[in-house]
């Protein structure tokens, strides 16, 4: 009886374990714009294919990975799409994003980011 309980409990926990989160590294620039504390990670451009739900899920999860690196700062995920620079981030900061580009950010690219999700 017990073999078939340690049987059960194994096979319950083995898809567990096959989806252990991976950690995915992040070019970041961690910056001070107009008084304000920056963190602005170079995401993938599949980031701005998703539907905004997902983005929003995924973004949030940069906001968690920030706070647990204990940096501070409004959080941006960017990228080049197609060769057009993206951003993502809050709707304050939009006018600011729209006067940078992949150049200005990989220009102050200071830190490497692990993240798990």
């Amino acid at each position: 009886m017990m073999k078939r309980i340690t049987i059960v409990v194994a096979c319950l926990l083995w898809p567990l374990m096959a989806v252990a989160a991976e950690p995915t590294k992040f070019r970041a620039a961690h910056t001070s714009v107009r008084d304000s504390n920056m963190l602005i990670f170079v995401v993938g451009d599949s980031f701005f294919t998703r539907d905004s739900q997902t983005q929003q899920r995924w973004y949030t999860s940069l906001q968690s990975c920030a706070r647990s690196v204990k940096l501070a700062g409004e959080v941006i995920a960017v990228a080049n799409v197609n060769g057009t620079f993206k951003s993502y981030g809050p709707k304050s900061w939009q006018d600011f994003l729209r006067t940078i580009d992949m150049d200005w950010v990989n220009a102050r690219v200071n830190k490497e980011i692990t993240c798990t999700f």
